[in-house]
C-alpha cells in the first residue's frame, strides 16, 4: 500500500447525522478510494495547491465587486487587493508534467487554471469539464468545477461537485472538507455544513503528512481556513437556532413590476402601504436613481423614476421619511454642494412629488462618506452610515439629534456593540425607538452580509445584536430592512438566487417575538377657537420630548405609545396658553389619529368713553347703547357674504372711534339670512357672513378676551323688507374702567 493511500472510512457520527438530512457521499469500504482521484506526487504538489489554496479568499474578495455604489467606499482598496491576489496566484501557475495527463488535457487544465485567475469562470468550467469527460474521477478537476460554481454564486452545483471530490478523495485534502462545508453553508444546508466544519476542525489536529500528497502543499490554505472555523461553526448554529426562535415562515419577492434584471434596494413604504420609494440601478455600471410605485388596489404598479428634477447623472437614493410622509432625507453623491463622496440631503414630499431639496444643515455631512439615513418616528433623531474618522472599522452607524433651530447636532458613534471592524450600514429604527435594525459584515452572519437587530435596554444602551435569521438572511447578501407602520411587515433587499436579477426587494411578516410596542401617529392641528383658522408657528411643548412648532397649516406630528398620556401645552403670543393631558389610544396607523387644539385669542380694545353722537349714520347702522353692550349691524346684498370696502370702513370706524377708555370683555358676531331658499343653505350663508367679519377683525389686529361667531340662518320677514334680514350683528360688551 502506497503512502497516503490507506483505506478511509467516513466517521460514523458524520455518516449517521448526514443521513437525517441529505446523505453526504460516503466512499465504498474495502477498496482503494483514489483510482484516478489522486495524481502522482509531483503533479499533486504543483497542480492542486496554487489555485485552490486561495479559493476561499478569492471568493470573499469577489463578492464585493457587485455592491451598489452607496456601498463601495474605497474602490481602490478592492483593486489593490485583487491585483495582489492575482499576482500571488499567477506566480504559482506552473507548467503541467507531461506524464500526468495527456499533453492536450494537461494544457487544458492549465487553461482552466488561468481562466479562474482572470475570473473567466465559464472558460474555466469548460476546461475542467473537458478533463472530467475523459477522467470523471479526477479530483483536482472536480474541485475546480466546484470552485467555479461557488464563485459564480451557484452554490448547489458547487456543493455537488465538492461532494464528488470528497467522496473520491476523502484523504486528498483537509482543506477540501472546509471548502465543501462552505459550499453547503452558502446553499443553505446548515446542518451538513456544520458537520463538515466540525470534521475539518477535528482533522486539522492530525499529522499533516497523513493527507495524501497535498497536506504540506496546502498548509497555508488550511491555516487560513482554521482561523475562521470557529466563527463558521457558530454561524451554522446561529442559522439553525434562528429557524426555531424567530419563526418567520417565508419571504415574498415584490414581483416584476418592481424588481428587474438590475438592482432594487433600500425600500420605504408609506403608512397605508400604497406608496413605495426605492433605489434602482439598471446595471452595475449605471448610476443609482430614486424610483417609486403605487398600489391603490393592493398590487404594485410598474415602478418609475421620480423625475429628472430630482435624479441626476450621479447617484441618488436610500430614501427615508418621517412617518408623516412629508419630509424626506436621501443620499446624494458627486453633485454640486456635496462635501464628500456622498452626503445626506433633505426634501419636502407631497404624494409622489419631491421638492425643495438641499443638504442637511448642522454637523452631519463631512468630507468623508455619509449615506443611508434613518429617522425615528417623529424625525427628532437621525441614524446614518459613515466611514468618517473615529469609528471602529470600515463603515459605522452614527446618531445625532435635531436641535431647536432645526439643524442637526454633533453625531455620536453607536459604540462597539453595534459597530465592528467590518461594515455596519443601512440602519432602521422602529417607531417606538427601542429596536435598531442594520446590515453587517462584521457580526457573526450567514452570508455575505446579514440583517441584525438590537434592543435598547432600560438604561438606554443597545444590547448585543441578534441575527434576524432564516429566511430573511441567507448565504447571499441582505440589506436595507424597513418595517411598515404597524410593525408587522418587513421589506428588505437581497441578491439571493431565484430573483429577477441582482438585488431584489422582498417582504415578510415579522415574528411576534421581535415586534416592537404599538405606537400611534398623532396629527395635531392648532386652530383659532373663534375663526377656526390655522395658527402657524405656535410652539408645542411636551413633557418628555423636544418642543416643536406648527407649520403653515397649524399642524404638528408626533408619535405616542398606544394608551399613553400625552401631556403638552401650546404657546402663541396672540392667544391664551393652552395646557392639556390627553390619553392616546392604540390606533390603526394607516391613518393618523386626529387631535384638534382650539386656542382662545387675546382681545383687548380701547373703548370710547363719551357721548354717542352719530347724526350722519343711518338709523339701522347707529350704535345702540345698552348698559354695557353696544351693537353694530352690517347689511348684505342677496346671496352675498363678502365684506365690501364700505362695510370694512364702517366696521373699523365702529371699533376705532366708538370704544375708547373701556375694556372690551367680549365680541359676539351673529349672522343672519333672509327666508329665500333652503333652510340648510341659508344657515351656511349666515355662518359665512359671520366668519368673514371675524376674519377681518383678526386681520386688523383687533383683540378681545372672548369672541363668538354664530350663524342663525334665515329670519322670517314678518312684513319687513328682506334686506334687513341679510345682516350681521356685532355685539360688543364692555366692562368698567
Amino acid at each position: 500500500m502506497q503512502p497516503g493511500r490507506a483505506e478511509f472510512r467516513f466517521p460514523s457520527w458524520l455518516k449517521k447525522k448526514a443521513g437525517r438530512r441529505r446523505r453526504h457521499p460516503v466512499p465504498p469500504r474495502g477498496k482503494n478510494n483514489f483510482v484516478v482521484a489522486a495524481p502522482p506526487p509531483a503533479f499533486a504538489n504543483r497542480l492542486n495547491s496554487p489555485i485552490f489554496a486561495h479559493l476561499h479568499i478569492l471568493c470573499l474578495a469577489l463578492t464585493h465587486t457587485k455592491r451598489p455604489h452607496f456601498m463601495v467606499k474605497k474602490a481602490s482598496l478592492f483593486l489593490v487587493g485583487i491585483f495582489t491576489l492575482w499576482g500571488t496566484l499567477s506566480a504559482q501557475v506552473t507548467e503541467l508534467p507531461a506524464n500526468t495527463l495527456p499533453e492536450k488535457l494537461g494544457r487544458e487544465y492549465q487553461k482552466g487554471e488561468k481562466a479562474l485567475i482572470y475570473r473567466d469562470y465559464d472558460t474555466a468550467l469548460k476546461s475542467f469539464k473537458k478533463i472530467l469527460k475523459r477522467y470523471p474521477k479526477f479530483v483536482p478537476a472536480l474541485r475546480g468545477v466546484g470552485a467555479c460554481y461557488e464563485l459564480k454564486g451557484e452554490y448547489e452545483l458547487a456543493a455537488e461537485y465538492y461532494d464528488k471530490a470528497l467522496e473520491l478523495g476523502p484523504r486528498f485534502s483537509r482543506a477540501l472538507y472546509y471548502e465543501c462545508g462552505k459550499a453547503h453553508y452558502k446553499a443553505g444546508d446548515y446542518y451538513l455544513a456544520l458537520e463538515l466544519f466540525l470534521e475539518f476542525d477535528t482533522l486539522a489536529k492530525e499529522d499533516i503528512h497523513s493527507f495524501s500528497y497535498n497536506g504540506v502543499a496546502e498548509q497555508n490554505a488550511e491555516q487560513t481556513y482554521y482561523q475562521s472555523i470557529q466563527r463558521d461553526i457558530r454561524a451554522c448554529q446561529v442559522a439553525m437556532d434562528s429557524i426555531q426562535f424567530l419563526n418567520i415562515p417565508s419571504v415574498e419577492n415584490l414581483g416584476e413590476n418592481i424588481n428587474t434584471k438590475g438592482d432594487e434596494y433600500f425600500p420605504f413604504v408609506s403608512n397605508d402601504q400604497k406608496l413605495l420609494f426605492y433605489t434602482h440601478r439598471k446595471d452595475e455600471n449605471a448610476d443609482e436613481n430614486l424610483y417609486f410605485s403605487t398600489a391603490p388596489f393592493g398590487k404594485w404598479r410598474i415602478g418609475s423614476s421620480v423625475g429628472h428634477d430630482f435624479n441626476t447623472d450621479f447617484n441618488e437614493g436610500m430614501p427615508t421619511l418621517i412617518r408623516d410622509g412629508r419630509k424626506m432625507i436621501f443620499t446624494a453623491c458627486q453633485r454640486e454642494g456635496i462635501l464628500g463622496t456622498c452626503d445626506l440631503w433633505q426634501a419636502n414630499v407631497r404624494g409622489e412629488k419631491i421638492t425643495d431639496f438641499g443638504p442637511l444643515t448642522g454637523y452631519v455631512n463631512t468630507p468623508a462618506w455619509e449615506s443611508q439615513a434613518a429617522l425615528n418616528c417623529d424625525g427628532s433623531e437621525l441614524f446614518f452610515a459613515s466611514n468618517r474618522e473615529g469609528g471602529f472599522g470600515g463603515v459605522d452607524i452614527w446618531m445625532c439629534r435635531r436641535l431647536d433651530d432645526g439643524r442637526w447636532g454633533e453625531p455620536v458613534n453607536l459604540g462597539d456593540r453595534i459597530n465592528t471592524p467590518g461594515d455596519e450600514e443601512a440602519p432602521f429604527i422602529t417607531s417606538d425607538g427601542n429596536v435598531l435594525y442594520f446590515s453587517s459584515t462584521g457580526h457573526l452572519g450567514m452570508g455575505e452580509q446579514d440583517i441584525f437587530f438590537s434592543r435598547k435596554d432600560e438604561n438606554g444602551q443597545w444590547g448585543h445584536p441578534v441575527n434576524l435569521g432564516i429566511p430573511v438572511n441567507s448565504s447571499y447578501r441582505e440589506l436595507g430592512l424597513f418595517l411598515s407602520a404597524d410593525g408587522k411587515t418587513g421589506y428588505f433587499a437581497s441578491n439571493r438566487k431565484g430573483g429577477f436579477g441582482g438585488m431584489d426587494i422582498y417582504k415578510f411578516t415579522l415574528s411576534d417575538k421581535v415586534q416592537s410596542e404599538p405606537v400611534t401617529f398623532v396629527e395635531g392641528f392648532v386652530k383659532d377657537s373663534v375663526l377656526h383658522i390655522p395658527v402657524p408657528n405656535a410652539t408645542v411643548h411636551f413633557k418628555d420630548r423636544p418642543a416643536m412648532q406648527t407649520d403653515e397649516e397649524g399642524r404638528f406630528f408626533i408619535c405616542v405609545k398606544g394608551n399613553d398620556e400625552l401631556e403638552f401645552e401650546v404657546l402663541e403670543k396672540d392667544y391664551h396658553k393652552y395646557k392639556a393631558r390627553h390619553r392616546v389610544p392604540v390606533w390603526d396607523n394607516r391613518t393618523f389619529y386626529p387631535l384638534e387644539i382650539l386656542l382662545d385669542p387675546l382681545f383687548r380694545l380701547p373703548v370710547y368713553d363719551g357721548p354717542l353722537d352719530t347724526p350722519d349714520a343711518p338709523p339701522e347702522s347707529r350704535p345702540t347703547p345698552f348698559s354695557t353692550e353696544f351693537k353694530h349691524q352690517l347689511f348684505y346684498g342677496f346671496d352675498e357674504s363678502d365684506l365690501t370696502a364700505d362695510m370694512e370702513a364702517d366696521l373699523l370706524n365702529f371699533f376705532q372711534e366708538t370704544f375708547s377708555g373701556h375694556p372690551v370683555v367680549s365680541v359676539e358676531i351673529i349672522g343672519y339670512a333672509d327666508d329665500i331658499g333652503a333652510d340648510s343653505y341659508n344657515l351656511i350663508l349666515s355662518e359665512r357672513r359671520a366668519k368673514a367679519v371675524g376674519e377681518f377683525l383678526k386681520s386688523k389686529g383687533i383683540r378681545v378676551d372672548k369672541i363668538y361667531i354664530e350663524g342663525k340662518g334665515e329670519q322670517k320677514s314678518g312684513g319687513k323688507p328682506k334686506w334687513q334680514n341679510r345682516r350681521v350683528e356685532v355685539v360688543v360688551r364692555v366692562g368698567d374702567n
